[in-house]
């Protein structure tokens, strides 16, 4: 497989996002990594024009489209537009591990971008942060469903703090974490999704976490055992576990200070 060919010709979902006013969510179909980057500049408050897009048939037009409207583009595209390459290229090395994206050198990847017509200092730029991407952790969150706005605010931001950047491993089903993971589609952080929306958080499933991840955030309340197995296996494993334990489940889960 020519792998700098074949970047631009390979599709791949995007994150899980609301579809509208309800609490459903979709995922969209991107037929390249240009495709979502392109799309990106309209996203959040055009989504007509990124859906329109999507359905470009050709780079070319894809391009044609998006310049032809850059009064809608967002206002902080020069500021954010290289971390949208980035978690293009690791949604793209997560779900289409044949084109070898997390070891492949990145004088290829370069040459797979050129297509793109971006400025050669930018894509070297980015491509130096990807790498940096690529030797970051996989990290999944545990029980931040049903913890406390701060305890769970607080431990986020900890992890932030110390990591550059990372890979969220999660779910996206009615008890996936909903407020840490748009947090983390905010940051531009690339998502590794388990399971389907139909799937249930039974243990199964959170062994799958834990075996996905290399480190795993677990929030559990305080005398409960809910989460043993999984703290067990986390650590029979010998990954990194980090347990936040808080008081009560009486508080119901909010929206994250600085997590929307």
């Amino acid at each position: 497989m020519d792998n700098a060919a074949d970047l631009l010709t390979t599709a791949f979902l995007g994150p899980w996002v609301r579809s509208g006013g309800d609490s459903s969510r979709m995922q969209h179909v991107y037929a390249s990594v240009l495709h979502w980057y392109e799309a990106a500049k309209f996203m959040p408050h055009h989504p007509e024009h990124r859906d329109a897009v999507l359905f470009q048939p050709s780079l070319k037009e894809v391009r044609r489209y998006t310049k032809l409207r850059q009064s809608a583009w967002r206002s902080d595209w020069n500021l954010v537009r290289p971390s949208i390459l980035i978690a293009g290229l690791g949604f793209l090395a997560v779900q289409r591990p044949e084109l070898s994206l997390r070891s492949l050198d990145l004088a290829t990847v370069k040459a797979g971008l050129a297509p793109m017509a971006l400025p050669e200092r930018f894509v070297e730029a980015c491509l130096g942060r990807f790498d940096v991407w690529r030797g970051g952790p996989r990290i999944a969150f545990i029980g931040a469903d049903a913890a406390p706005d701060q305890i769970v605010g607080k431990a986020v931001a900890k992890l932030v703090s110390a990591l550059p950047t990372w890979t969220l491993v999660s779910t996206s089903m009615g008890r996936t974490p909903w407020r840490v993971h748009d947090w983390c589609l905010s940051h531009f952080i690339p998502v590794e999704y388990l399971g389907t929306p139909t799937s249930k958080l039974n243990p199964r499933m959170l062994v799958d976490l834990v075996e996905h991840a290399d480190q795993v955030v677990v929030f559990e309340e305080r005398q409960s055992k809910r989460h043993d197995a999984a703290i067990a296996h986390a650590r029979k494993l010998k990954k990194k576990v980090s347990l936040e334990l808080y008081a009560n489940s009486s508080e119901q889960p909010r929206e994250l200070s600085g997590l929307k």
